[in-house]
């Protein structure tokens, strides 16, 4: 079995190879960079990288992506008529961004292409996820751009930011989970190379969970697919599963070459913790900036205070461990005194590596979690009044007042 991928993604359909790692780079006189794709080797042959796609170049809801972008299926990527150097996606730099992530996913690691602009220039794209390696010198046929265009459009962050996805599907890129990359956000399948494109998703389990901007669950300005089967339509009630837990998704709606999409939070961007039954929101008291203030509970404000970065720790497990930071501050959440009793307070601190500093992020139903301290194993509650400091308290009923739902804060 070869383990899945682990990769990050970040793009949209007009300019859909928008350099998910880096950008084009200039090299040398003889020629230029066109991704400098940081892709490792991990224990057991799974890949990981970052990337970020905002829009796939040349891409529209009447043509598709080979009809008008001096891009061929019929020919191998390497030759004259396959990849056009005088039309098309070569000519500009955002057509360069989407043939970056053509590249990519179709030509496999250690694998690289070599073409010219219309000016003669000569670039580089590296291969990394090889699902498609056949089209460097042959034809893709139906099922290679199926595979092709699932795996681009996993790839797609309206927004063009860099998010580390893992990516499951077909071999090569295999089936397996990863702690790193917890929550299971969407599925991604069609044909994009055809006219008009069939550019298609579904919801993940976890794609209303700890949202992430331009992805699924947030919203998608100018996004280039759609779910086929309805508004927030979860793909395990139209889908079959594969892998060894039925992690991933095999064929839907009689589309086989799936991909499947997790990821983590994204640790750039803050979000806001609130209470799923009463409301209220974890909020540094007074706004204050001193190690010691207490976190307290607040009806929402959009204010800073109320804002908070994830900063995964390790991943020996899905639900962390995790460290919780201030936007406004820059301090840590907190178990006041390191205490593992009932009662236990939450404030804020520096960073100074104790257990106390440490949550699991534990998923429950309806999109939500419970932070557990990983040092006194007790969960954090709002069953208090607004503006009342957050405690701590054995977990184990999962009472709406011990679930929070993360929202993205910008």
């Amino acid at each position: 079995m070869v383990p899945s991928v682990g990769y990050t993604r970040g793009a949209t359909l007009s300019s859909l190879m928008a350099a998910t790692v880096a950008t084009a780079a200039a090299v040398a006189a003889a020629g230029c960079a066109a991704d400098d794709v940081d892709v490792q080797q991990t224990a057991g042959g799974a890949l990981v990288s970052d990337n970020g796609l905002s829009s796939v170049n040349g891409l529209s809801s009447v043509n598709g992506l080979s009809s008008v972008n001096g891009l061929s299926s019929v020919n191998g990527l390497s030759s004259v008529n396959g990849l056009s150097s005088v039309n098309g996606l070569m000519t500009s730099s955002a057509g360069r961004q989407t043939v970056t992530y053509l590249v990519r996913c179709a030509l496999a690691a250690g694998d690289a292409l070599v073409k010219q602009d219309q000016y003669g220039n000569s670039y580089t794209f590296s291969g990394a996820l090889g699902v498609a390696p056949q089209w460097k010198y042959g034809a893709c046929d139906a099922g290679c751009q199926q595979i092709v265009s699932a795996c681009l459009m996993a790839h797609v962050n309206t927004t063009g930011r860099h998010i580390s996805l893992w990516l499951d599907g077909p071999a090569p890129l295999g089936w397996g989970r990863d702690p790193a990359h917890p929550m299971q956000e969407s599925a991604f399948f069609g044909n994009i190379f055809v006219s008009p494109p069939q550019a298609y998703f579904c919801n993940g389990f976890d794609w209303d969970r700890g949202p992430v901007s331009g992805r699924i669950g947030a919203n998608q300005p100018g996004s280039p697919y759609s779910n086929p089967f309805g508004t927030n339509a979860l793909c395990r009630n139209s889908c079959t599963t594969v892998g060894f837990y039925g992690e991933a998704y095999g064929a839907c709606g009689g589309w086989k070459n799936v991909v499947t999409v997790f990821r983590d939070f994204d640790p750039n961007v803050p979000y806001t913790i609130c209470n799923t039954a009463t409301d209220l929101c974890l909020d540094v008291s007074g706004y204050s900036s001193a190690a010691g203030a207490q976190i307290v509970l607040d009806p929402p404000t959009g204010l800073a205070n109320q804002q908070f970065f994830f900063e995964r720790v390790n991943a020996l497990s899905d639900s962390g461990e995790y460290r919780i930071r201030s936007a406004s501050s820059g301090l840590y959440l907190d178990i006041s005194g390191a205490v593992r009793s009932a009662g236990g307070g939450l404030i804020q601190w520096a960073n100074d590596g104790g257990a106390n500093q440490l949550w699991w992020m534990t998923q429950v139903l309806a999109g939500s979690y419970t932070l557990v301290n990983a040092n006194s194993n007790m969960q954090l509650t709002a069953a208090a009044p607004a503006n009342a400091q957050v405690v701590q308290i054995p977990g184990g009923d999962y009472s709406p007042t011990e679930m929070f739902k993360l929202t993205l804060a910008q």
